[in-house]
């Protein structure tokens, strides 16, 4: 008899797909926000988005479908942030 199939290896979450965002930070150096991802991004969810301001380099996640999801994903971040309307 052939062996029975091995289920699907289950894929990683599915990215999130709504349109709001928190932002994490804002930093004179892009590399300072991309730092900053990399210690709570993994709390937080969503993805990563460098949006460029001035002189600035505003850190946020995005894709959170309600207001609350946003506010959920700010709270675990364990740092002070703000969320951001669509």
């Amino acid at each position: 008899p052939k062996p029975a199939a091995k289920p699907a290896a289950k894929s990683a979450a599915k990215p999130a797909g709504g349109a709001w965002r928190i932002q994490l930070g804002a930093f004179r150096d892009a590399a300072n926000a991309r730092a900053l991802w990399s210690q709570v991004g993994a709390r937080v969810g969503g993805r990563a988005d460098y949006v460029r301001a001035g002189g600035l380099t505003r850190l946020q996640a995005t894709g959170f479908a309600s207001r609350a999801d946003a506010q959920r994903a700010c709270t675990k971040a364990g740092i002070a942030c703000s969320v951001v309307a669509p």
